[in-house]
């Protein structure tokens, strides 16, 4: 009964995990265009290879990448690029140095995790019927 009642929403699941992961990226991508340098050299502090190169990229990927994933344009691309995002993050800053869960001990990995799942839903699921992608048979 409730699978159809709901029936008519389908592709709203899509939407929403686009809406909430696009926003979020979006919030942190700002943050690291708007200073580019100094995300470089934390970077560099964490020893990934071409700071600046790398700090551009992750800052162009998690700003315009986001804005494009709320419009559901280019979806499984920008969730691939956002889960390697997140993979690197874990690896080198998370995984090991941190708890899984965020509380009064510090910053855990939960939320890159959470990114790192999200991201590769949408890889796999696509962009859903309310996004461009479907307008443009993708």
């Amino acid at each position: 009964m409730l699978a159809t009642w709901l029936a008519p929403f389908t592709g709203a699941g899509e939407l929403i995990l686009r809406l909430a992961l696009g926003t979020t990226f979006l919030a942190h991508g700002r943050s690291k265009i708007r200073n580019p340098a100094g995300f470089a050299g934390f970077l560099g502090q964490l020893h990934v290879p071409a700071p600046l190169v790398n700090a551009w990229l992750v800052a162009l990927l998690e700003t315009f990448g986001a804005v494009f994933l709320i419009l559901g344009l280019g979806t499984r691309v920008i969730g691939l690029g956002l889960a390697l995002d997140m993979l690197v993050a874990l690896a080198t800053l998370r995984i090991g140095k941190a708890t899984f869960t965020s509380g009064a001990q510090g910053t855990g990995w939960d939320l890159e995790f959470v990114l790192l799942m999200v991201s590769l839903a949408l890889v796999f699921e696509g962009a859903g019927r309310f996004a461009i992608d479907h307008a443009l048979g993708w």
